[in-house]
């Protein structure tokens, strides 16, 4: 235990409570770039649909609120209540992705059937199946490290369980969150120690599985390929059209952009997902190489953070579940920025915190705020956040 004298000779990311309010402070940063760009992004089609520019902001808004509510469940929830809600997560996931498929209740929503409606409710269960199945995997990894599972078994189990979930949702065609879930178990298989053949092995043939269906998809096949040229007469009047505008935009956003709502590409060009899958072009374009700067640095802040806390903390459980959630959260934001600037095929992911989605936004909250939850919870830390209260008691006296 580390004196107060040598606590304040620390550098300052070196002090115990240094990854709980660095990710924290990226969580912030997204989030307000998020509300503040939704409602630039959706103005225009706000207003068209309602005559209000403001609908979808406050739909956010509501989001966001519901995201507060269980981001503080999460967060308070010991580690020992998590462990025993694994098994129920899996299986409520593989529930609701199943109704996605029920008449009346499933909807298809530009070509994906991943949506389920209840109500004037409309949730993707796939967002909320990562969080699931990084709950569940860590779990299994961690009895896989007591020694109450043999390796290979808990690899099956992991390989079994996540596949699963994964054809569910390839069969409703959303393709972005099967990459996302494969990037999640290598990740995952990786820091529990599993061998690099094993590794390469899965990932070819998730690999092979992507390009399969692909081939069988002409339009899957079409975006594979009209990023690489976008602006060619073959395909920039159809599917190369957003890659080509999202490219423009960036490009005449500069170092400080064109202004806050100044933006020319969101007035239909980036179609409807202007404020939702190419929320990034918009940020390069009205807030320029400054926003996007922002953007990168906040989430190298959750990166951090989230490393940090993975290695630091004891609880094998813990360890596994923080570094899901935040390979899961790298991941996605990466191959979204990654579509948004040419390096990738459009495949239709969300930017974690920022883009407009309930599910999205609530889902990706909930699994920040459980690593919030085991940050608070590392020993030092605890016993600097439960001093805290005494220390301002005694400056009131």
């Amino acid at each position: 235990m580390a004196s107060k004298e040598q606590e304040g000779k620390r550098p300052l990311l070196a002090h115990p409570t240094a990854p709980f309010y660095v990710l924290l402070s990226g969580m912030g940063v997204l989030i307000f770039m998020g509300l503040l760009m939704v409602l630039s992004a959706s103005g225009v089609r706000s207003y068209a649909n309602s005559g209000s520019s403001f609908v979808i902001l406050f739909r956010q808004l509501i989001w966001f609120s519901a995201g507060l509510c269980l981001g503080y469940v999460a967060f308070k929830m010991p580690t020992k209540g998590w462990r025993k809600i694994s098994p129920i997560l899996l299986i409520s996931s593989a529930a609701m992705l199943a109704l996605v498929f029920v008449d009346g209740i499933g909807l298809e929503i530009n070509g994906n059937r991943n949506w389920i409606h209840l109500g004037p409710i409309t949730i993707q269960p796939s967002e909320f199946s990562k969080i699931a199945l990084i709950i569940w995997g860590a779990f299994i990894l961690a009895k896989v490290e007591r020694g109450e599972f043999l390796r290979n078994q808990g690899t099956g189990a992991l390989i079994s369980g996540f596949g699963f979930i994964a054809i569910l949702i390839l069969v409703g065609k959303d393709i972005g969150t099967v990459m996302v879930l494969t990037l999640i178990l290598l990740g995952m298989l990786f820091i529990s120690g599993e061998r690099i053949p094993k590794l390469l092995l899965i990932g070819g043939i998730c690999l092979a599985a992507i390009i399969a269906l692909a081939l069988l998809r002409p339009t899957l096949l079409l975006r594979l390929t009209a990023f690489l040229d976008p602006f060619s007469a073959a395909h920039y009047r159809g599917l190369g059209w957003q890659p080509a505008h999202s490219r423009m935009a960036l490009a005449t956003g500069g170092i400080f952009g064109v202004g806050l709502g100044g933006s020319r590409q969101k007035w239909g060009n980036l179609g409807p997902e202007a404020h939702t899958d190419f929320i990034f072009a918009v940020i390069g374009e009205e807030i320029g190489l400054l926003g996007t700067t922002i953007v990168l640095a906040a989430f190298f802040m959750i990166a951090w953070a989230g490393i940090k806390i993975a290695i630091s903390t004891r609880d094998a459980f813990s360890r596994y579940a923080v570094a899901g959630v935040t390979i899961w959260i790298i991941a996605q934001a990466s191959i979204n920025i990654g579509s948004v600037t040419g390096v990738f095929p459009v495949v239709g992911l969300p930017l974690p915190l920022v883009s407009y989605g309930g599910s999205a936004l609530i889902s990706s909250m909930v699994g920040l705020a459980f690593i919030l939850g085991v940050a608070r919870r590392e020993p030092e830390a605890k016993r600097y956040f439960d001093a805290r209260p005494k220390i301002l008691e005694w400056r009131k006296q």
